[in-house]
């Protein structure tokens, strides 16, 4: 077994007597006909055990590189690998899905594969060949990191785990003298993502259930990414989260540093030119139309009256009760943006709703406000410094803090559940928001001070 702090004597002949069996049988024809038929011929299922026999072929790869195998007897599994990896390819055209993604866009995963592709001495050509079956538009790191092979990739309008990632994404427009430094700083980064576990795919190997199908806590994706951009490794090479032995066999193929061409920050879409006509409010809506419209000043106009008849077509599909409290109308209004794709089309968020322990998406939605706000600056905490048990209350009010010099405030009406509200609004008009929140029904915390809620 390679030389590692957790284990030292991990037996895991099992596991990959089970990945090699179970990668083989999810691409075998049988299989995959008998599969088909039981599913009334839904020929989709063709993609989906291709792409399951994929996932767990590296899986494999990371599991043999546990073990201490040599790099270059990887190189059978390899070739298998890519041999797969066409197959879904070919299958996903054939299917028409070339839009759905599929769970091999993992970091950790793609990570492997190409250092491991760039160890045993492939061409860039052939590396990117891999990589077709790769559904783009997911996750800006992975997309971006795949146009080093494939330029005319089409982009994500963000990262994908961002927390996670985003530090290491900084390396594609570092110049080439700094990039070994951003390696170096998130490679001290990573068993911090480990211990909290923030890393999909990637557990910290702490637990007795963990062991038996471990595969290593090495980091795959900054190895990728030194792989593709030519990156000289050798002030960190030894680091105890780097892939040493595959990266010192992808030394010898190391040319030139690669650049890549810089992205434009991406503007915020227009809105609508004209405004749709706003649909009456119902009996039970009326009441909440004031306090709706003091919710939804930050977007413009036309959006304004998108997110109301979207608020009004949510409420007769889905409401069913006789009363609607002020409470409601927040649970409403929230559902009612993703109604309208006001996020995912329009890039905006006037109001933002999250489980009380998703801190991810907390900054996600964060960074959507302040984009709303039309400030400039990024939210970008760097999310190893939020370190306190009551993590989405720190990400909202290290929020808050930051929001001040722009002349905003935050603010967080209560409901009694399981999540938290909040909206932005601007300094000089907080209290007046807040006293209708109030009159309202709705208890309101503002960050005042430094304690959570």
């Amino acid at each position: 077994m390679r030389s590692n702090q957790f284990f030292t004597d991990l037996d895991t002949t099992n596991y990959i007597q089970w990945l090699i069996e179970n990668s083989q049988t999810y691409c075998s024809e049988a299989y995959i006909t008998k599969s088909i038929e039981e599913c009334n011929g839904r020929q989709d299922i063709r993609v989906s055990n291709y792409r399951m026999s994929c996932s767990l072929s590296i899986d494999l790869l990371r599991s043999l590189y546990l073990r201490g195998d040599s790099i270059e007897s990887l190189r059978p599994f390899y070739l298998q690998t890519r041999e797969r990896l066409c197959l879904l390819e070919e299958s996903i055209y054939a299917c028409g899905m070339e839009k759905a993604r599929m769970d091999i866009i993992n970091p950790t995963k793609v990570g492997m594969l190409l250092a491991l592709g760039h160890a045993l001495g492939e061409s860039r050509d052939e590396i990117g060949r891999n990589t077709r079956a790769m559904s783009a538009g997911y996750d800006l790191f992975i997309d971006r990191l795949l146009s080093v092979y494939d330029p005319a990739r089409p982009l994500a309008d963000d990262i994908d785990h961002k927390p996670v990632y985003k530090n290491l994404y900084e390396v594609f427009d570092a110049p080439p003298e700094q990039r070994p430094g951003v390696i170096a700083r998130y490679l001290d980064q990573w068993e911090k993502l480990l211990l909290k576990n923030k890393i999909p795919g990637q557990g910290y190997p702490v637990t007795e259930d963990l062991q038996p199908y471990w595969t290593g806590f090495w980091c795959y994706p900054a190895a990728a990414v030194v792989a593709a951009l030519n990156i000289d490794d050798s002030s960190f090479i030894n680091h105890e989260f780097y892939p040493t032995d595959l990266m010192k066999a992808c030394a010898q193929y190391r040319g030139e540093p690669v650049i890549l061409p810089p992205l434009k920050e991406p503007t915020l879409p227009e809105p609508p030119k004209r405004s749709p006509k706003r649909k009456p409010a119902p009996e039970l809506l009326a009441p909440w139309q004031p306090l709706f419209e003091s919710l939804v000043t930050v977007l413009p106009k036309s959006l304004q009256a998108c997110l109301w008849n979207a608020l009004l077509k949510w409420l007769n599909e889905e409401w069913e009760e006789d009363t609607f409290e002020a409470e409601d109308l927040l649970g409403a209004l929230a559902a009612a943006q993703w109604e309208m794709a006001l996020l995912t089309t329009y890039r905006r968020l006037t109001l933002l709703q999250v489980d009380w322990k998703d801190d991810e998406s907390a900054l996600s939605f964060c960074e959507a406000i302040a984009r709303t706000l039309g400030i400039e600056d990024a939210f970008s905490p760097d999310p190893v410094t939020l370190n306190r048990p009551e993590r989405v209350w720190e990400v909202l009010y290290t929020f808050h803090q930051w929001l001040a010099p722009h002349g905003y405030r935050l603010v967080a009406p209560l409901t009694g559940e399981d999540a938290y509200y909040a909206l932005a609004v601007k300094t000089k008009e907080a209290d007046t928001l807040i006293t209708a929140l109030e009159q309202a029904g709705l208890k309101v915390k503002t960050f005042a001070d430094d304690q959570p809620f």
